[in-house]
């Protein structure tokens, strides 16, 4: 059952009142499964977490609160900070690294910033594919500069999300908001991407950590367990087969480059 959530789970994912909750499951909006034997639904934890997502994302157009953009040189260090109270010192980027890839991709790292401080940030790199499969099987670690591509058009990527890091500090219901507003900006520059004609093919990530695991689900990911390696998880998205909020969106975004350019 851990594909499934039961009311009580998927109305607190939702954030819903019980008689909404109910009143969109009638409406058949909120999709629900009654195995044989069973006489209590259940939900479907990919559907509810991806209608959590675009309902978050839907909001988050009004929160004017909070500015999701690129990253600067002067937010690199205090990338890391937030970054080695999470993770620890072998578990964060050096700056160093993180100044190559900025240079390298200028748009492939976004802060959150709200009323002015960074409270979070995430890196998606467009990546050579060869090693890109290499990362995901374990077979190396690290993502060097010079593996790190351009956004062109018209030349199929292959995408890997780095990394989505909330400061530390925030209670559950502020940390997991924060986390839904960085996923909101990820959705919204995939689709921007789009719409300058960036083919994208498939979207990865790997994680480790329950927050990161939950993350990667909440974007549609596909994941597994890593053979050799207990508790870690290589996550993919098929771009084109994906009815997830990130692939539709990027997809309508592409679709209307396609229409302008008949």
């Amino acid at each position: 059952m851990d594909n499934f959530y039961t009311a009580t789970e998927a109305r607190k994912r939702l954030g819903l009142p019980r008689s909404t909750f109910f009143y969109l499951v009638k409406k058949g909006t909120i999709k629900k499964v009654v195995f044989p034997g069973m006489k209590q639904g259940v939900y479907p934890r990919s559907a509810i977490d991806e209608l959590a997502l675009s309902i978050k994302a839907l909001i988050d157009q009004f929160d004017t609160s909070s500015i999701f953009e690129p990253a600067t040189l002067e937010d690199l260090p205090i990338e890391v900070e937030i970054d080695l109270a999470l993770y620890g010192k072998h578990g964060a980027t050096p700056l160093e690294r993180r100044i190559e890839r900025l240079n390298r991709n200028p748009e492939s790292n976004f802060v959150l910033r709200r009323s002015g401080e960074i409270v979070g940030h995430c890196a998606f790199y467009p990546m050579e594919h060869e090693h890109l499969i290499k990362l995901l099987h374990a077979e190396v670690s690290g993502i060097p500069a010079d593996k790190v591509l351009a956004w062109l058009p018209g030349v199929p990527l292959h995408v890997f999300f780095s990394i989505i890091s909330v400061k530390a500090g925030f209670p559950p219901d502020m940390s997991r908001h924060v986390g839904l507003r960085l996923l909101a900006g990820a959705v919204s520059v995939f689709r921007s991407l789009g719409a300058r004609g960036v083919v994208i093919e498939t979207i990865n990530a790997t994680s480790r950590t329950e927050s990161g695991i939950r993350l990667a689900r909440d974007l549609g990911m596909a994941g597994e367990l890593v053979g050799d390696e207990p508790g870690r998880w290589r996550f993919t998205l098929e771009v084109a087969a994906s009815g997830s909020l990130l692939a539709a969106e990027y997809k309508q975004g592409l679709a209307e480059f396609q229409q302008g350019g008949v």
